[in-house]
């Protein structure tokens, strides 16, 4: 096996992160659907307080163009690679209520 090959079952770790900074580090599936891994990282920010509940979609900053990543792709698919750092951003304009 050459080392251009790539095992796509192989779980790889990526860093999930805020606007305001928050962090976390998870390790996911190269098959992932994105829905999947944003609802997760949603769940995590909101249950420790540091992201308010709403509709979100998760970014890949290195990406040209449109760095938003499309929900039903998996992650390898979207380009997401080892090490990446993914941002989550607010779809829909949060108000205060």
């Amino acid at each position: 096996m050459t080392n251009a090959a790539v095992h796509h079952d192989n779980p790889i770790k990526i860093t999930v992160r805020t606007l305001a900074g928050h962090h976390d580090k998870v390790t996911v599936k190269p098959d992932a659907l994105v829905s999947t891994v944003t609802d997760h990282e949603v769940t995590h920010f909101v249950d420790k307080g540091q992201l308010t509940a709403g509709d979100y979609a998760l970014t890949l900053p290195r990406r040209s163009g449109d760095a938003e990543l499309d929900p039903t792709a998996t992650l390898t698919s979207a380009g997401v690679v080892e090490d990446d750092v993914l941002v989550l951003v607010s779809r829909k304009p949060q108000s205060d209520g």
